[in-house]
Parts: structure tokens; C-alpha cells; sequence
């Protein structure tokens, strides 16, 4: 059911994404903490769609309970789900609310204490901040933290950090900075040959 609202809410299906991601939870008490989480995850990014921040918020904060209880066991397939990420998560949200300046002190928050194991999300965590900074009209700080990114990219070639890093191109020419959207643009496409 996760994976069909994550696929719900990139077609930008909120309604189907809640409904799939409150289907997982009407589980949750067979389900572990950390599953918990991602499923709560998951709500928040389609009531975050749907222009529902106080019920975004609300919903991050009990996913963030969740994600601080300890790991089951060394095979629970979640561990990834750590405050951390719940905290990269919520930024996201934040960004598809209009609020990129508490996405910006969230993702700040959360990077001081990311494990290096998580390398590949460290990277959509560093898209996602850049993509804040440029909304947010801080074009310098976007670049340095997009740079970033982009390296870590080129070495995990995640689909999801690529994805981040194109909207930022937009995003800098409607910020009236179109001499580096188009210098970004050609760093972004340097990802796929």
C-alpha cells in the first residue's frame, strides 16, 4: 500500500495517496515503529499536497515519535526511517506548503546529525535544501548545497535526488536568476551521460 501512494502522490493524487497511506496505518498496530513512520510519512506528504498544514504538521510530529524508537532487529528493512529522515521528510512537506524557510531550519537540523551510512539520502536531503534556498531567493547558498548534491548523485545515481535537483533550474529563473539556471541545467543533464 505504501509504494501505491508513493506512486499516488508523484501523479500529484493526494486524495488516492491519503487513502492508501491511511489504509497502511488502519495496520499499524501489527506494524513496526519505523514502518509506522514511513506510513506517516507518507500521509503528511498528501495532506502536504492537499494544503493541509496544520494536519501535515500534526502528522509529522507522531511520525517523529515513531522514528525514535529503536530498530526491532538488524534485518527490520526501515532503519533508514531515522529522525533524520523523518526531519528531510517533513522539509519536503514544508516546500510543498510555500514555507521553504522552515523547510531551510529543518533540513539544517536534521543534517547535523545524519549518519554517513545513509549516503544516497544525504544527497536528496541536500537537493531538497538547495530546492529551499532557491525558493526561498537565497541563489548563492542554493548553488554551494545543489554542488553538493550533484556529487553525490553522480555517485548513487538516485532518481529521486535528480529529480529534486531539475526543479531548481525553474526555480532560479523565476527568482530572476537565469544565467545560473542555465549553468545548473547543464550540470543537471552532465547527470545522465
Amino acid at each position: 500500500m505504501m509504494r501505491r501512494s508513493n506512486i499516488a502522490t508523484d501523479a500529484k493524487r493526494p486524495e488516492l495517496a491519503l487513502k492508501l497511506a491511511d489504509a497502511a496505518l488502519d495496520k499499524s498496530t501489527c506494524l513496526p515503529p519505523r514502518y509506522c513512520a514511513i506510513a506517516l510519512r507518507q500521509r503528511a506528504h498528501a495532506l502536504a499536497q492537499l494544503g493541509r498544514s496544520d494536519d501535515c504538521a500534526s502528522t509529522l510530529e507522531l511520525a517523529f515519535k515513531f522514528a525514535e524508537r529503536s530498530v526491532d532487529s538488524e534485518k527490520d528493512l526501515a532503519q533508514y526511517c531515522t529522525t533524520e529522515y523523518v526531519e528531510m521528510e517533513a522539509a519536503h512537506c514544508w516546500i510543498e506548503l510555500g514555507q521553504p524557510d522552515q523547510a531551510i531550519e529543518t533540513l539544517q537540523h536534521s543534517l547535523a546529525d545524519w549518519k554517513p551510512e545513509f549516503r544516497r539520502d544525504l544527497g536528496l536531503c541536500l537537493a531538497r535544501l538547495a530546492v529551499a534556498h532557491a525558493s526561498s531567493g537565497q541563489i548563492e547558498e542554493s548553488l554551494i548545497v545543489a554542488g553538493r548534491s550533484l556529487e553525490i548523485a553522480h555517485e548513487t545515481k538516485s532518481f529521486r535526488t535528480e529529480m529534486q535537483l531539475a526543479r531548481i533550474p525553474s526555480i532560479l529563473i523565476t527568482q530572476g536568476a537565469e544565467d545560473e539556471a542555465r549553468q545548473f541545467d547543464r550540470s543537471i543533464r552532465s547527470l545522465k551521460s
